[in-house]
This record gives C-alpha cells, structure tokens and sequence, in this order.
C-alpha cells in the first residue's frame, strides 16, 4: 500500500503541472470554440489516472516532476567532513556499514519521523476518500428516492413537478429529468442540451471525473480542474447545440437558461447527475459565440494535438553508463579537493586508468547486481604544492589511500544500469565471490535495500562473555536446509558496543554454494557438529574471535529473531575507574579479570597456581592500556553501605567522585554495566 501511495503522490505531482498548463492554455483559447479545452482535460485525467506514459523529446514536463522516492526513506548515515581532501569519501563509505560503531549510534530520528508521517497520511488518504464516497453515494440514493414521482414522457425522458433544473441521471441507461413546469419553447432547447451530453457520453465522462478527485482529493489543482472542466463541458454543449439549430436561437436559448438560473452543479450531491450551472457565464458565451472559419479549426486542432502528446508524454531520459557514473564519481570528488581550502593546488586533469566489473548477483535483490572496480588519477596544476599526506606517482595523484579504491554498486533494469553508491575495497577482503557477497550485503543493508539476516527462516541467538566479562551474541540461521536436518552456521555476531561483524565463508566458492557442499556432508553422515548449533556457536567463537567459551556459558535463545540480534546486549566488567571528574561525560577505565577456583584451566595460561588466591580470588590486570568509557545523566551510581555492610547504596554523579577522591594512591575495585558504547551503572565492588 506503501508504494501505491507513493506512485499516487508523483501522479499528483505530475498532474499538477499539466493542471497548471491547461488552465494557462484555456485562457489563450477563450475565443475559441470550448470544445478544445474541453478536450485538453482529458490529458489531466489520463496524468491522474495512469501510471506510466511514453518518453519524448517534445515533452513539456520538467525532468524532475516526479521527485518522491517509491520506496521507504531510509536513514542515510552522516557526512562527515575530512581534513584531508578525498578521505571525505572514505569516511562516509565506512559510515554507511552497519557494521560499524560509529553506525550504531547514527540518529535516525529524522527518517523515523518521516517514515511515520507518510504512513499516518496514507490512512488520512483512505479516510477522504471513504468520506467522499459514501456522501456521494448517499446522496445518490437520496435522489433515486426523490425522483420516483416521476413520469415517463418518452423514450428516456421523464418530468417531474418540483425539479430547480433539468439533468441528466444515470450512467448505464442515462435518463433526461426536466421540470413539469417548462415550457414548451424552452423544452426544446433544453432536451437538445441534454441530449448533446448523452450523445458526447458525458453521463460517463462526469461520474470517472469525480471518482478520480476522490482519489487526489487531497490536491487543490485538482479540485480547480474538476469545476473548470465541468464548465468546459456545459459551455461546449451549449456551443454544439447552437451549432446544430443555428445562431439565431440565441437569444430564445439564453432567456431559457436565464428562467433556470437556480440550478446546483451536483444534483442533491450525486456525481451521476448534473444539470444546468454558471448560468452567467453560459449566457455571455452563447452570445458571444461565433462559428470560426476552418484554417482556424485547422490551426487549433494541430496546436491541440501538440500540447496533448507533450503533456502526456514523459521526457526522454538520458541513459548513463556504468563509465558515465564512474566519471561523475570522480567529478565529485575533484569537487570535494576543490571546496577544501586545506589544498594549496587544483585538480585540473584525472584519467581512469583501470574500471572492470567483479562480479554480479542475482541472488540478493530482484533486480540483477554488478560491482566494479575503480582506479583513476588526479592531476595537480602544480605538483611541489601537494603535501605528503598524498600520494604522487608520475606527477599524478593516487587517489587510493588506507580504504583500497572505490567499488561501484549498480542494479539493473532491461540491461540499464542504476547506480547506487560505493563502497571502498579495503574494507572487506573482495579477492574472493564470497567476500564480494558479504561487501555488498553490509552496503545493502545499509541503504537499508535489504533486511538486517542473510537466510530468512528460523535462528537461533547465543550470547556468550569474552575473557573480561563483555558480552557478545551470535545469529546462527541455517544457510542450506531448514528443519532438524538443517545444518547450522553463524551468519553474523555483534559486541557489547553494537558493532556488527559480517561472516564470510574460507571459500573461493560462493556462500550458497558452500553451505551446499557442507550440508551434503551432514547428510552423509560427516561433520555432524554441524548439526549442533551450541557446537557451531562455540567453534566459531574459538576460530574466529578468541576465547574458549564453556557450553554452561552460553545463553541460547532457540526462538530468536533478527529484531532480536538487533538488541545490543547489555555487559558487566571489572576493573578501575580513573580521570572521572563532574563535569566530564567520560572516564578512562582499566579492566581486570576476575578469577576464581573454577578458572582453573586459565591458571596454566597464566602461571600462577591456588597459592595466588588466598581470598578464594585473583584480580588479574594483565594490560595498561584503558578504555574510554561515556556516561549519560540516566547513568546509576551504586557504593557499599558501610552502615549496613554487604549492602549497597545509590548516590548521585557527584557523591561517586567523591567517594572515589578518598583513594589517592588506589581505585576501589568498580563494576561497571555497559551497552552500546555507554554506561548504564558502576557499583563499587565487596573484596573480601
């Protein structure tokens, strides 16, 4: 429904201009028959009705009418702007993986509200049109009531005592109401203007009217184009009957509409019928009405015919190349040297000297998708300027640096390319298919074009403690099978500070191609680990981040969603708080680990024995290096109660310092809580 209504709003869009357009042309075409802007409304309704349209150089709509997305509008990661003069790109491409920590706390305020409007106008759209259809349809039943008493005179002819004006009625069989009390001079002229409306299928043309400005109610143009074009319409069948019965009939014609000059424009509020209005302006057009000579009819058909195809037809959209883009590509970023006053120099040259494409994927997103490699150079106006920050090979810089060179992400339509950003090849390992893969899900993902799991199905969530006591979670989905038959894998992981890290397979082979192979090796009886998901959680762990993790450490969630991944999880660590002032929202922090009799298998590791922990206890610090930790005002402070000991007590920011300004040579032993880069709680920690 989403996209339907965004697809409804560029048709608006598109409608408005031609609104626009029509209305000036009907001012220049007020001595001409009304029969020709008449018919220029009907480029309004096929703009407001239809979807898509031809592309033309004689197009007389702006390249850029339809300027609303047809999608969800996605949180897009800041830009940060670099001291170094093309490290800009750098930076903001990192900033666009989820994968990182900066991308976990990117505000997305702005999207969200945004994304919440659109849905809440949709449900306002539904409801106008609701509102509209059933008054009309009230209405309509009303008047069916009404016209009961009313007698056939002939054919599809009624009269009825009482009516303000004659109408027609009826879209099927249309059917001529006129007032009993009529006379028969008027009649005559009358029924031929309604007849004149049966024959042009006006009864048709008014009701697909009105259903359309029920759907764009919400626009004011085309509520404006509605009236003008019902106007156009009466105006020109007066015209036509003038035109059959001859000019001298005028002034009989205009004392007949002058007697039923209290007419409504909606007959008791039904589309379905409409009877005589703007008695005024009909008046003055009828006597003002001249049969133009045929070089003019000529003419203003032509002009006609050219106004229509150039307001129904789109302009015609200049097809890129993936080269086109990647040129642009580096027009952009000579744009970004040339806005750094940093830069002593210009860029008054650049040559591509390497674009090939990597890969493409079918698998991922509807729409086929390719990656290409860039390489290019920049030439400076005068090389000695440029700092050492840069490289120079030939004269030439080498726009390169510590995130490799830049990897364009294309899809496809009918073979057209459609660029959607870039990323830079030394943040990912592309060497191989199935690092390529990964590369361009995090970016998809983060273009929020792809949802936040790599296999769609059941998963299951183990969160584990690294050797200080974070916690980190992995999502295991089951790649190749679903079932119990299903082997498992781990698709992703995330730390305690809400960094994501993507898995990629040790294969040359692609992913899907892979969990394959391994999945017909569980079926044949091998590997049967693989099986297990707490084995695959805890092989992994030990592969690819580190620490030996006990079985009776994990915490599984065998119901576990990707929205639940998504939850960074909350970790408790040991360790000393240091350089924490009031005013500060930060402090360094130098963790230790806390062992016990039952790390026992860390003893070895460590060289020390159950000498070394008298108190049952052993306070590790094994590095110097500390973190820098943030704290919020919602952040909870806690210290031993010495009134009531083993018991704890809150106290604000400033009590804590205070407590911790007593030890000038060592730090009391702190418990500190964190999740997503900031602290929730720091307790003071009993030593026995």
């Amino acid at each position: 429904m989403e996209s339907l209504f965004l697809q409804l709003l560029n048709m608006s869009l598109t409608g408005s201009y031609v609104i626009v357009f029509v209305i000036v042309a009907r001012l220049l075409l007020r001595k001409v028959p009304k029969v020709f802007s008449y018919a220029l409304w009907s480029v309004v309704l096929f703009r407001l009705v239809c979807p898509f349209s031809f592309e033309s150089v004689f197009s007389l709509i702006p390249a850029k009418a339809q300027e609303i997305p047809l999608q969800r509008i996605a949180t897009q990661p800041p830009q940060i702007p670099s001291g170094l003069a093309g490290g800009g790109q750098a930076l903001n491409n990192l900033l666009a993986e989820p994968a990182t920590a900066a991308a976990s706390v990117v505000d997305t305020s702005t999207a969200a509200d945004t994304n919440i409007w659109l849905l809440v106008g949709q449900y306002v759209w539904l409801f106008g049109i609701v509102v509209l259809l059933l008054y009309s349809i009230r209405a309509t039943v009303r008047l069916v009531r009404s016209l009961k008493p009313a007698q056939q005179i002939s054919g599809n002819i009624y009269e009825m005592k009482g009516l303000a004006t004659p109408f027609v009625f009826g879209a099927i069989r249309p059917k001529i109401y006129l007032p009993a009390e009529l006379g028969e001079h008027e009649r005559g002229y009358i029924l031929k203007h309604e007849q004149v409306h049966i024959k042009r299928l006006d009864h048709l043309i008014k009701p697909l009217a009105f259903a359309v400005l029920c759907i764009h109610w919400f626009n004011p143009l085309v509520w404006i184009a509605f009236v003008l074009m019902s106007e156009d319409m009466e105006l020109s069948c007066d015209e036509s009957v003038i035109r059959q019965l001859g000019s001298g009939i005028k002034k009989d014609y205009s004392t007949s509409l002058l007697t039923l000059s209290a007419g409504r424009r909606f007959i008791g509020g039904s589309p379905l019928a409409f009877g005589e209005n703007n008695t005024k302006g009909r008046i003055l057009n009828i006597l003002n009405y001249r049969k133009p000579a045929f070089w003019v009819v000529i003419l203003v058909i032509i002009a006609i015919a050219a106004v229509s195809v150039g307001l129904m037809s789109n302009p015609r959209q200049t097809t890129l190349t993936e080269r086109d883009y990647a040129e642009q590509f580096i027009e952009e970023e000579i744009a970004g040297f040339a806005s750094n006053e940093a830069n002593k120099f210009k860029i008054v040259d650049s040559s591509i000297t390497k674009f090939e494409k990597l890969a493409e994927f079918d698998n991922l997103m509807p729409a086929s998708l390719q990656i290409w490699h860039l390489e290019y150079r920049l030439k400076p106006d005068d090389p000695a300027k440029v700092s050492g920050a840069f490289d120079l090979k030939d004269g030439m810089l080498i726009e390169e640096g510590s995130m490799g060179d830049p990897i364009m992400v294309f899809s496809y339509e009918q073979d057209t390319p459609n660029y959607l950003g870039s990323f830079r090849s030394a943040e990912y390992d592309i060497s191989t298919i199935a690092g390529q893969e990964t590369a361009l899900r995090v970016f998809l993902e983060g273009k929020q074009l792809l949802s936040h799991e790599t296999y769609s199905g059941k998963h299951i969530l183990v969160k584990f403690p690294l050797t200080l006591g974070e916690t980190s979670q992995l999502l295991l989905s089951q790649p190749a099978q679903a079932g119990d038959k299903g082997i498992w894998a781990v698709e992703r992981w995330k730390d305690t500070r809400g960094n994501e890290y993507y898995h990629t397979p040790q294969s040359d082979l692609p992913p899907a191609e892979y969990y394959d192979r391994l999945q017909a090796q569980a079926d044949q009886g091998e590997e049967a680990w693989l099986l297990d998901p707490q084995q695959v959680a805890i092989r992994y762990i030990k592969t690819f981040i580190g620490p030996t993790v006990a079985k009776d450490k994990l915490e599984v969630d065998y119901n576990a969603t990707a929205a639940d991944f998504a939850v960074t999880p909350e970790s408790t660590t040991l360790g000393y708080v240091l350089n924490f002032s009031l005013d500060s929202e930060s402090f360094d922090f130098d963790n230790v680990e806390w062992l016990t009799l039952e790390d026992s298998a860390r003893f070895k590791d460590l060289n020390i024995t159950e000498e070394n922990l008298p108190g049952g206890f052993y306070i590790l610090n094994k590095y110097t290096i500390t973190d820098l930790m943030k704290v919020t005002a919602e952040t909870k402070y806690s210290i031993l109660d010495q009134e009531n000991w083993g018991s704890y007590k809150d106290v604000t920011k400033q009590e804590f310092i205070e407590f911790l300004n007593q030890y000038s040579d060592n730090s009391p032993l702190c418990k500190v809580t964190y999740k997503d880069d900031f602290v929730t709680g720091i307790s003071e920690v009993y030593l026995p």
